[in-house]
């Protein structure tokens, strides 16, 4: 019922019960530990969803801390309980999850430049801090679809919840099926190429024994290492991507890698430390540039597809399955049925589809990620099915916190901290 979003606000934060949330344990929870550190970004990020600022609202603040350590613990508790019922996800599965919340947030900032001043930190370092996190989350999401799959609601059932809360029910936006092609600019062959000789001739410097810190300052482009000789700190198994993991993983202390290839360019990996399944390493990372002539030839193909598809050599379906880049809608042939108005974050977007009739075809745009074209199918009255959905999701909330509470009687769950006040979070 409640349309939530991700954007992670990093704030400076003064407050004495926060200070004594930077280290140490704040409870355990089976045989996962949760950090006081892991609390404080937690409340952080809700904080900032709300917008609340926690050196001016304290109180509040307090309470968003409380309420996120209540969370985790539920969270670590259906952790265990995903253990036992051998609950698995997909690499690919995190690297999209994490990918639609960090486009979320540069959709609702209005760049990625901007996205990165708000977050405080590149986007490079956000998707590995928060890579093992949306693991976490996704199985959690698994564990409780699997467990709620079959609950339905009856006509009474949604009748009752509409007659009990119709006051406090939102407006309820027609829901738009409209279909979407995606051009990305990216690096040419010869930008890979040059990206590849670089990352080369560093690691020929790094074998006649120059200092592997001095070189990830000079040339490494991950800004969120880069200051740092390259050091990524110590990351558990699945903070990195997988490719990027697998060599990471096989190297020995002090060994380097040769050149691997991932999606964000050329890497160089050494290994500093290992501590059983965590390990500490530091990359340079060589990214190929995207050239004007790069943004130009994107340009180019999205207005001669979108010509093509004008003049009927090529439907908009057969063009999104062969020329879209957007992974997510090009199985379903470009299409993206009965979104509700509402849920389209990016306001270029919105903007554009509210300009077109049914079955027109928009004029190409341009967003962070490239260049686009859409096309409006049809607009539905979703009020009855809306209605309907949000009762079955009452209903999944009511026995999820019946379950809930039976789980917590069947784990070990041990709360190390309280509040200012004494009494027990």
């Amino acid at each position: 019922m409640i349309k939530r979003s991700v954007c992670i606000l990093f704030l400076p934060i003064l407050l004495s019960y926060s200070q004594e949330l930077i280290d140490g344990i704040a409870a355990i929870v089976g045989d996962h530990v949760i950090l006081k550190s892991d609390v404080e970004q937690f409340a952080r990020m809700n904080a900032s969803q709300m917008r609340i600022n926690p050196q001016r609202d304290n109180e509040k603040y307090i309470l968003i801390l409380k309420k996120s350590l209540d969370a985790l613990i539920d969270e670590n508790i259906l952790l265990e309980e995903a253990k036992i019922e051998t609950i698995e996800v997909k690499d690919r599965d995190v690297e999209k999850m994490l990918e639609n919340q960090i486009q979320e947030i540069i959709a609702e900032t209005g760049s990625r430049d901007r996205a990165e001043e708000i977050l405080g930190n590149p986007i490079s370092k956000i998707k590995r801090d928060y890579r093992s996190l949306m693991k976490n989350r996704l199985i959690v999401e698994t564990l409780r679809t699997e467990k709620f799959k079959n609950v339905s609601v009856s006509r009474r059932e949604v009748s009752e919840f509409y007659n009990t809360f119709k006051d406090s029910l939102p407006e309820i936006p027609p829901s738009l099926d409209f279909s979407h092609i995606l051009i990305s600019s990216l690096p040419g062959e010869k930008e890979e190429n040059e990206a590849k000789a670089k990352a080369d001739s560093i690691l020929k410097l790094l074998k006649k024994g120059q200092d592997f810190g001095r070189l990830a300052r000079l040339y490494s482009n991950d800004p969120g290492s880069a200051a740092e000789g390259g050091n990524l700190g110590y990351i558990n198994r699945g903070g990195f991507i997988k490719i990027f993991e697998e060599v990471a993983f096989n190297l020995n202390k002090g060994e380097i890698s040769d050149v691997v290839k991932t999606d964000f360019g050329y890497h160089i990996i050494q290994q500093i430390d290992r501590k059983g399944e965590k390990i500490n390493v530091r990359h340079i990372l060589i990214t190929p540039k995207i050239s004007e002539q790069n943004i130009l030839d994107s340009e180019k193909l999205s207005n001669e597809i979108r010509q093509n598809i004008i003049n009927g050599s090529i439907s908009f379906d057969s063009a999104a399955i062969k020329y879209s880049d957007d992974k997510d809608s090009k199985a379903n042939k470009g299409r993206i049925e009965r979104m509700p108005k509402n849920q389209i974050q990016n306001p270029v977007f919105l903007s554009i589809l509210n300009k077109l009739d049914i079955g027109q075809i928009s004029p190409v745009f341009k967003t962070d990620i490239g260049f686009h074209i859409l096309k409006l199918n049809n607009i539905h009255n979703d009020t009855w099915t809306t209605i309907e959905q949000w009762a079955l999701e009452y209903k999944k909330s009511n026995l999820y916190q019946k379950w809930i509470k039976d789980l917590k009687s069947k784990f070990y769950i041990n709360i190390k901290i309280g509040d200012p006040s004494g009494d027990s979070l």
